[in-house]
């Protein structure tokens, strides 16, 4: 900061006996500019014993200054309102250029970091002081809340103190309303052979007595830029103490006089300062409502210089007490040779306050002598002078410094807060709120979005902006309020605004129609853009359909010309070139019932299925419904077998393509083994012959009605068995653990049996009648007896029907579809 004091203060400074006090030796911490105290509750770490490192920092603030050297600052962390209950007294100094600074950085606003100890217990005293600075000089103290029962503040015997920042409140009943301690004293006093003591930017508040006291002794004190309010018997009283400057400061809501120099207080400088009776009702006593503004006592008025002031005094008090005589306006005063600048302007502050901004006005704003002692470059809240346009610069100067310790500002500003904020067909969008507030001389405001595509004008008062980023991205996007005088305020934010996601494309087959071979089609895209052609191709070597356009297809159906599974594919392009697609399998039942098969694979019983064009439909249940699993092996055109391939109980899948009389095996690693075996026409079928634990292959070959197995080591027995027509079976008849052959004679004429015809290991032939004309065998341990029995499909229905005479329960009938 920069102050300016009268000519001469220096000199008394030099002279003054503290300099060469001596001081006590007390360990340092070495080589370290700042001290750190936090004993925030969130901090589990801070230490007494240390050094006072960011890390491991102090618990109290009188552990920090007993370490500090000159040049050092003791930073006192704290969230806002947190509380050092500690009477903190400075016993080191530091030197002319190298203070030691005790400060907390809290903005002036949010509750100040709280230093002292004001309530007390009936029989219990606290701490009388909340800072002590006795015997001391170099030592400057910013940004704390000081309170106590007694001075919160004591300056003694100390020399160069900076005051700055501060809020001080003391002097008075405690809040539990007992009685001060040990009686009403001043928020902050300067006393003894103090000297070139600065109390800056304060907020000072006596509600027991006077908000600052300067005792007799005390040289060249500078009051300045102050808010000086609710003191309950004056504002500032100067006691014997030459040379003080009071400038620049605001009185507001003090009982009793304001600004008092008495006794030899001569020499002062009482400049640029709003002293307004703004009578609190709590200043009960006449005498008290009715006090001066200024008075002066007559040993303090040599030398005295008064000027620049806006006084306004209570309705029945007056503005001056010049000596023994008093005058009532800015006007009378001036008789006296002085105040010829000062005047009456009202600043027109609101009683329920918490700031004591004064209105502009004629004769206080940009009305004051920026060239007086003691006036400081920023004002009260640290803003910088400011020139009001529509007001006449009539101060000294540069003309334009206010009276008073704020500075009044053109209030031209912007605020802006950012969300990224995605919307269906907006992906990179985001929202932007906004605050503007026009000031002196406005100019407009606008908003740069941070992504070179232009600005756009703010409204008066509050927004919302929408806008669509062209890409992902980080992005910082400043709002700017200009003055036609230049000034400029900004506020920005910066937001990201994430990729966009893919388009996520969920096609499926609303029905399947078991009589035609027809699907319907569902579109479920969502895409960030708009979709704006839809193809779907539905892999049967037909054209795809497309459609043009926002809207997906509705209601799209396609014939296939036969059943089968086919891939269905959709793909979707976005109005940003944007390309999506995704393919599903879409099995279509229509008129083919597809070929059964049985077989152990996966339950304690035989399941059975259809094998349709590649596609196995297993049932694990055998009841009515569809399929409850699924697999793919093969071809269309194929024939089905299941067997043992290798030594486990459970069956794999295998197919006969008859093109090649080929067959294909899959195992349980997912491998297929392909094995040539017959000839076009044959008809395969699977059988334990070798009784070693798994399957061997077989044909049966109608032409010839010869059964041919191929064993282990390659060799193929052949057997005749059977009349034309008979289709062949392999099974288990007997619970012999190897197979055995059979035939199935279906039914020629309309309602005529199909027969069984069962061979066993002796030679004998059984046979029973089971199933009508149309159907097609299948054969099964059903009921898990150790013996295999039969059954029959019949596709004109789907349905199939399981015989049980080893078990005597009924014969099982279900339905099912492939």
């Amino acid at each position: 900061m920069t102050i300016r004091h009268r000519v001469g203060l220096a000199a008394a400074v030099a002279g003054s006996a503290i300099a060469g006090v001596a001081l006590p030796s007390v360990a340092h911490a070495a080589d370290q500019s700042v001290i750190y105290v936090d004993n925030a509750q969130n901090r589990q770490f801070c230490t007494d014993a240390g050094t006072g490192t960011q890390d491991r920092p102090f618990c109290t603030i009188q552990a920090a200054v007993d370490l500090a050297e000159p040049g050092q600052t003791v930073q006192v962390q704290a969230k806002p309102g947190n509380v050092y209950p500690e009477m903190v007294t400075v016993k080191r100094s530091g030197l002319p250029g190298k203070p030691i600074t005790i400060k907390s950085d809290i903005p002036y606003g949010t509750p100040q970091t709280i230093v002292g100890t004001h309530s007390w217990t009936a029989g219990t005293l606290p701490a009388p002081h909340a800072l002590v600075l006795s015997g001391v000089h170099d030592i400057t103290v910013s940004g704390f809340q000081f309170e106590a029962p007694q001075e919160s503040v004591l300056v003694q015997d100390s020399e160069r103190i900076v005051l700055n920042r501060n809020t001080v409140l003391g002097g008075n009943p405690d809040f539990n309303g007992n009685p001060s301690y040990p009686a009403p004293t001043p928020s902050l006093r300067i006393t003894g052979k103090s000297a070139a003591t600065t109390v800056s930017r304060n907020r000072v508040s006596g509600n027991g007595t006077t908000g600052i006291a300067v005792d007799t002794g005390v040289a060249g004190t500078a009051i300045t830029t102050n808010v000086i309010v609710n003191s309950h018997t004056g504002g500032l009283l100067v006691t014997g103490a030459p040379g003080t400057v009071v400038a620049s400061n605001t009185f507001a809501k003090n009982c009793g006089n304001d600004v008092s120099l008495a006794g030899n207080s001569s020499g002062a400088t009482v400049v640029n300062n709003v002293i307004t009776k703004i009578v609190a009702p709590r200043c009960s006593d006449p005498a008290l409502k009715s006090a001066t503004n200024l008075s002066v006592s007559a040993d303090s008025v040599t030398g005295t210089t008064v000027d620049y002031n806006s006084i306004v005094p209570a309705a029945d008090g007056v503005s001056y007490q010049w000596g023994s005589s008093p005058y009532t306006t800015p006007g009378d005063f001036r008789a006296t040779g002085q105040g010829a600048h000062d005047n009456a302007a009202d600043p027109k502050i609101p009683y329920y306050t918490a700031d004591f901004k004064p209105q502009a006005a004629e004769g206080l704003t940009d009305a004051a002598d920026a060239t007086a002692p003691g006036m400081l470059d920023t004002d009260f809240y640290d803003n910088p002078r400011a020139d009001h346009p529509q007001i006449a610069n009539t101060g000294t100067g540069v003309g334009y410094y206010d009276r008073g310790a704020i500075e009044l500002q053109d209030e031209t500003s912007a605020w802006l807060h950012g969300t990224a904020s995605p919307t269906p067909d907006h992906p990179l969008h985001a929202q932007f709120q906004t605050q503007y507030q026009i000031g002196w001389a406005p100019d407009g405001a606008r908003l740069d979005f941070g992504d070179g595509s232009g600005q756009e004008n703010l409204v008066q008062g509050s927004g919302q902006i929408d806008h669509d980023y062209p890409a992902p991205g980080t992005y910082t996007a400043k709002a700017t309020a200009t003055t036609k005088t230049g000034l400029v305020r900004t506020f920005s934010v910066t937001l990201t605004i994430a990729p966009v996601p893919a388009i996520s494309l969920y096609p499926q087959i609303g029905s399947e129609d078991q009589a035609t071979a027809r699907v319907s089609f569902r579109d479920n895209t969502t895409s960030p853009w708009p979709v704006v052609r839809y193809t779907v191709d539905f892999g049967d070597g037909s054209a795809p359909v497309v459609t043009e356009g926002a809207n997906p297809p509705i209601g799209l159906t396609h014939d296939y010309g036969v059943g089968g599974d086919y891939t269905v594919t959709e793909t979707v392009v976005d109005n940003h070139g944007r390309t999506g697609t995704a393919s599903f399998t879409a099995h279509v039942k229509g008129p083919h019932a597809g070929v059964p098969f049985a077989g152990y694979l996966g339950g304690p019983t035989t399941q059975v299925g259809i094998f349709d064009n590649g596609r196995w439909h297993i049932d694990y249940n055998k009841r009515n419904g569809t399929p409850s699993g699924h697999d793919s092996f093969g071809d269309a055109g194929d024939i089905p077998v299941i067997g043992a391939w290798e030594n486990t109980c459970q069956c794999q899948l295998g197919i006969f393509r008859p093109s090649t009389s080929t067959f294909a095996l899959r195992l349980r690693s997912g491998a297929v083994v392909a094995v040539p075996f017959g000839e076009p026409g044959d008809i395969p079928v699977v059988g334990a012959w070798d009784r070693n634990g798994h399957d061997q292959l077989a044909i049966y070959r109608p032409s010839t009605r010869t059964l041919a197995v191929r064993h282990d080591n390659t060799l193929i027995t052949t057997f005749q068995f059977g009349d034309n027509g008979d289709l062949p079976i392999v099974g288990d008849w007997d619970g012999v653990h190897h197979a055995q052959f059979g035939l199935f004679r279906p039914g020629h004429n309309p309602g005529e049996s199909n027969t069984f015809i069962l061979r066993h290991d002796d030679g004998s032939i059984s046979t029973a009648s089971f199933g009508a004309t149309g159907d097609v065998p299948v054969v099964g341990d059903w009921q898990r007896t150790g013996r295999t029995t039969y059954g029959i499909f019949r596709p004109s229905s789907h349905v199939f029907a399981l015989n049980n005479p080893n078990t005597g329960a009924a014969d099982p009938i279900f339905t099912l579809y492939n």
